[in-house]
């Protein structure tokens, strides 16, 4: 291949995140229109087809994406590997929240505060809203910052490159106001793509993600 097809392929590549980057951004903003209107019914019964929709379109269009470039090494779903991960999240999220009360003197992320702001306006949008941070969620963000974007750009073998992207892309979509946080979403993204390139299934990744969201879910309706 020539150089400039190189390069073109290369932007073409970068031009696929980008388009994944903006879209895993919609959905929530249908759910906070509908949280404006609480008490307009058919409204919100349309703005969370919406949502749904549009996570049905990522989800299936990552699919694609990552079917087309994956790089398959028979992975298989290892909960130890599982539990494993969500025990070094927690560790490392409890340390980047006290360092970020410490220095920030912030108790939570501003990504947190953003999807706390979501629930309990609406209670159809906020059931929905709920369940799909614990299942569409995970799954569009695995498929797009861990199977499309390390499949993208590294071969099979560059393990802690595509580690150390995937870390920094995925902090890149999550709301960060100062340096605390957002190394708390790359170690996040960090973690998750080691046990994805680690098992070489996301499955097992989608199952941290998702287990992680689960809890910090429960908390925050919680609160």
């Amino acid at each position: 291949m020539s150089k400039l097809a190189n390069i073109f392929n290369f932007i073409y590549r970068v031009g696929i995140m980008l388009i994944l980057f903006l879209l895993i951004q919609l959905p929530p903003v249908a759910i906070s229109i509908a949280n404006r209107h609480p008490n307009n019914f058919w409204l919100t019964i349309l703005l969370v087809a919406i949502f749904l929709m549009m996570f049905a379109f990522i989800i299936g269009w990552a699919r694609r994406l990552y079917q087309q470039y994956n790089q398959p090494n028979g992975g298989r779903l290892r909960i130890g590997l599982v539990v494993l991960g969500y025990f070094v999240l927690v560790i490392g999220m409890a340390f980047f929240g006290q360092l970020n009360a410490l220095l920030f003197h912030q108790t939570q992320t501003a990504n947190n505060q953003a999807i706390a702001q979501m629930l309990n306006h609406n209670q159809l949008a906020t059931v929905v809203f709920a369940i799909s941070a614990c299942t569409l969620t995970p799954v569009a963000e695995e498929l797009i910052f861990r199977g499309v974007l390390t499949n993208l750009f590294f071969k099979p073998n560059w393990f802690w490159p595509k580690v150390v992207l995937s870390g920094l892309v995925f902090s890149c979509a999550h709301i960060s106001t100062n340096i605390i946080s957002f190394l708390t979403y790359c170690f996040m993204g960090m973690v998750l793509a080691y046990v994805y390139c680690r098992s070489g299934s996301l499955k097992n990744s989608i199952a941290l993600h998702a287990l992680n969201n689960i809890i910090a879910m429960a908390a925050l309706l919680k609160i």
